[in-house]
């Protein structure tokens, strides 16, 4: 019997030790890591590798995770400041495709501050502004001196006084080709083929679900497209998105390929807000051509 106590007691003894050793285990955790430091600090290295898009989607990370945190709105701002410092030098670079999107990169993200943004905005639209040419009137053509002519009348019965002749202007015919003034003749614009819209219908709607993907390249591609169609058509665009800075963002795209296939043309466009349907375009060329 007492050894059976004895066995019990050893047991009792090792469980007491294992609980002790268990309950001061967490003595000894790992430190607490602080993670809105750790990507606050992956944002820095994008932004410091002009990777601006990365760094776009760690701000927007970190404004879900800390809606409250002070940091935010100063890491917002600088990468703002990225946007339009990328924006002034594509400007320079005579890029007006990069300098548009990075104009609209910025102005999203600083909504409450738009008097930061107007300094692009206005060598945007210099730089897009189309240079109109000064016509020269053709000269006026010299008038070829008339001669005069003088003509007798024939009195009907014999009078005592002289009879005044009577001048009468005549024009000579021309026996040299007179110069005719030049007039500068608009050439018609010629007809070419459709590239992505119906030229037998109405209008023709056309899909942008790159446009909610966010892929610009594609979205550029067919923008390309639609440009060249609406410069041949001189169609009318209506641009059907879910929110006005999508519209915005098309609209500078597809204003910068028409001004470079027509510089003195612009383009009617039209925004409409539907969010119960897809992001669209419907074009509809002038049937008066």
């Amino acid at each position: 019997m007492s050894r059976f106590i004895g066995r019990n007691a050893v047991l009792c003894s090792m469980f007491l030790l294992l609980s002790a050793c268990q309950s001061a285990a967490p003595q000894f955790s790992q430190p607490i890591v602080d993670e809105f430091a750790v990507a606050e600090v992956v944002f820095a290295t994008h932004l410091a590798a002009q990777q601006l898009d990365a760094a776009g989607v760690q701000l927007q990370d970190l404004r879900d995770k800390y809606p409250e945190q002070p940091s935010v709105q100063e890491l917002q701002q600088r990468l703002a400041d990225a946007w339009l410092a990328r924006g002034e030098q594509a400007l320079h670079n005579a890029d007006i495709d990069a300098a548009s999107a990075a104009l609209i990169e910025a102005k999203r993200l600083l909504p409450q501050a738009p008097a930061l943004t107007q300094g692009l905005s206005r060598a945007l639209a210099a730089a897009q502004a189309p240079v109109v040419k000064p016509v020269v009137a053709a000269p006026a053509p010299l008038k070829k001196p008339v001669a005069r002519k003088p003509v007798r009348t024939q009195p009907s019965a014999p009078i005592s006084q002289p009879v005044t002749p009577v001048v009468q202007d005549v024009v000579a015919p021309a026996t040299v080709d007179q110069p005719v003034a030049q007039v500068p003749v608009t050439p018609s614009r010629p007809t070419s083929k459709a590239r992505i819209i119906n030229t037998d219908a109405d209008f023709t709607l056309i899909p942008m679900p790159m446009l909610n993907a966010r892929n610009d390249h594609q979205l550029g591609r067919l923008l390309d497209k639609v440009a060249a169609d609406v410069v041949s058509f001189r169609a009318i665009v209506t641009i059907e998105v879910a929110d006005t800075r999508d519209f915005h963002w098309v609209a500078t795209l597809l204003n910068a390929r028409v001004n470079k296939l027509d510089a003195n043309f612009k383009p009617r466009l039209q925004e409409v807000r539907r969010s119960e349907t897809p992001a669209q375009l419907m074009i509809t060329p002038n049937r008066s051509l």
